[in-house]
């Protein structure tokens, strides 16, 4: 249990250093607080202060992911090599070392399972209007609650939207997609999940608690299904290369089409900004459920060649 306290304590303590350190920041660079600027975005702001705003969410959102993510996972990583190793008994450099082949792997395997994942997402949404919650009161009540605070961070994800220009789209694709999935990997999957592994002394349950703590520390319930599956094949990456490389690849593409999406409005994804029961339809899924079924069968069938191929020993298929 102590690695695994220590990592919850590092993380805690760097991410409350630079979240501290962002809050100190903002009224020297942005001449503005915290609180004031979530004021701002709440109640909306002109066109002309979008890209103030923005940039202060950015240098908010990348202390917080630096301090409570990249930081401390690489401090963990770099210094618990003999416990993260333990599972494949190979060379240190192996480790951490990039596959590029298991790498390009995990992101078409990611890729395949996406429209299957957005679904799931769309029917996670909806949620508070299902038959569970019009039947139990107490649920539909916490359900809400879960949308109005996704609604919130909508919102906040609106104002980084807006600006255009080569420089802050850059910016946001670091800030947005790369340290999270640079940092998340390290703290999740190259670094809790092993220390899991051995404390459940089952791999498959390493990789399944990792990814409901990895969805769960997110705070947005109404994603939380589709998000632990996308952490369970991270982690399913990480167990079968012996490798957290894949994982980052993957996590990268993932968050990079993401932001796109939203960016270049696929599939409206800003034209209704808060959902609600008059504009919630369950048939209107982002893809025909045949083909992220078809590519889901066809991503299944890559997973099973995927561990045939990269799997360091017999006890990795366990």
């Amino acid at each position: 249990m102590r690695p695994l306290l220590t990592l919850v304590m590092v993380c805690l303590m760097t991410g409350l250093v630079f979240s501290y350190l962002a809050m100190a920041l903002l009224p020297a660079w942005f001449d503005v607080n915290l609180a004031e600027l979530l004021d701002q975005v709440e109640a909306g702001s002109p066109v002309t202060e979008s890209t103030r705003q923005a940039m202060a969410l950015l240098l908010v959102q990348g202390l917080s992911t630096l301090g409570f993510f990249v930081l401390p996972g690489w401090w963990f990583f770099q210094n618990h090599r003999e416990l993260l190793e333990e599972k494949h008994k190979e060379p240190r450099q192996d480790r951490f070392g990039l596959s590029v082949y298991a790498g390009l792997g995990g992101v078409v395997l990611t890729i395949l399972c996406l429209p299957l994942v957005y679904n799931l997402f769309h029917l996670n949404q909806g949620l508070p209007y299902s038959g569970l919650a019009e039947a139990y009161p107490a649920i539909k009540r916490v359900t809400l609650d879960w949308q109005a605070a996704e609604q919130s961070s909508q919102q906040l994800l609106t104002v980084l939207m807006k600006p255009d220009g080569v420089l802050y789209g850059l910016l946001g694709v670091v800030v947005l997609a790369l340290l999270p999935a640079f940092g998340e990997e390290l703290v999740f999957r190259g670094s809790l999940q092993p220390i899991l592994q051995q404390q459940l002394r089952n791999p498959h349950a390493g990789v399944w608690v990792s990814a409901l703590l990895f969805s769960a520390i997110h705070g947005q319930w109404l994603g939380f299904v589709p998000r632990c599956l996308l952490g369970a094949l991270f982690g399913y990456l990480v167990l079968w290369s012996g490798s957290v490389w894949p994982a980052m690849m993957a996590h990268f593409c993932n968050n990079l089409l993401s932001f796109l999406a939203y960016k270049l409005n696929w599939w409206d994804l800003r034209d209704v900004p808060a959902l609600s029961e008059a504009t919630f339809r369950w048939e209107d899924n982002p893809f025909p459920w045949y083909i992220a079924l078809i590519l889901m069968g066809l991503a299944a069938t890559g997973l099973f060649f995927y561990r045939k191929t990269f799997s360091r020993s017999n006890k990795d298929q366990a």
